[in-house]
């Protein structure tokens, strides 16, 4: 019992090991990469570089649009995620404690919209779009990101809503709290580890998505980052000391984003299934 006990352990251990070096080496290989000079591309190859340089940074935001792209990025993925939390709690909230009719089968369609291929809703949502006159702007880019990012967060916040104690709310509204005040001065912060959790969700997907935002956007003041790395393949398909910068800094607010929320991200996928 002991060795099968140990043995398995071991399995354990050694399946991590070989996971997190799968995923990490090509992580470090495009980092080195970006501080490679040109010599040491064609050179052999090597995961430290011998002569680090910035020069590929440099020439990634000084001789293209990426900082545009960055920035579109960023402010498209800002507001989207916050207004995605800020809807999406409020409707896992009123799906967690009210009654009311076909309270279930409304909740299985709003977790049906994630479940719809980005592909398959391109064609309806850029006739939408543009029947608005909406195209190439923020307002698109951040209501279709919106559409896909306020399922996820209702479909976790739910389940994380129905944990915390029924208590804490008669006890707040026996004070004359209002129903307003109570969920965002009680319910809300005791809810921190499942908003973090969320959060990381549909950043990295909005972040990383492409399809739409290729479809709603036509000039290059308006791409994001993924589109914008895209269309830089094709300019600088042998620099690539310059695609790994534009692949690092694409990077990079994931991760940190990462371990802003990374002590919330397992407890609130935890915590939140257990009912």
């Amino acid at each position: 019992m002991k060795f099968k006990k140990h043995f398995g352990t071991a399995s354990a251990y050694v399946y991590s090991i070989l996971w997190t070096i799968i995923s990490l080496v090509p992580l470090l290989w495009l980092l080195s990469l970006s501080f490679k000079t040109q010599s040491e591309w064609n050179g052999l190859p090597t995961l430290i570089p011998k002569h680090p340089t910035l020069h590929n940074y440099i020439s990634a935001f000084a001789n293209s649009p990426l900082p545009r792209f960055f920035v579109n990025s960023v402010i498209v993925s800002g507001v989207s995620l916050c207004l995605s939390l800020a809807f999406g709690s409020l409707a896992a909230y009123v799906f967690a404690r009210k009654e009311f009719p076909l309270r279930r089968t409304l909740f299985y369609t709003v977790i049906a919209v994630r479940m719809i291929p980005a592909l398959l809703s391109i064609i309806p949502l850029y006739v939408i779009i543009y029947k608005m006159n909406l195209l190439n702007t923020y307002t698109a880019l951040i209501v279709a990101y919106m559409a896909t990012g306020i399922p996820v967060v209702t479909w976790i916040m739910k389940g994380f809503f129905e944990s915390i104690p029924m208590e804490l709310e008669e006890a707040a509204m026996l004070d004359g709290c209002s129903q307003l005040k109570l969920f965002y001065k009680i319910i809300l912060p005791l809810a921190v580890p499942g908003l973090g959790a969320s959060a990381i969700f549909v950043f990295v997907r909005i972040w990383n998505e492409y399809i739409i935002a290729l479809s709603l956007t036509s000039t290059t003041v308006m791409r994001t980052l993924p589109v914008g790395i895209k269309n830089a393949l094709g300019s600088r398909m042998a620099d690539y000391g310059s695609m790994a910068a534009y692949s690092i800094v694409a990077i990079v607010p994931i991760v940190v984003l990462f371990l802003c929320f990374q002590r919330y991200f397992v407890s609130g996928l935890t915590n939140g299934s257990v009912k």
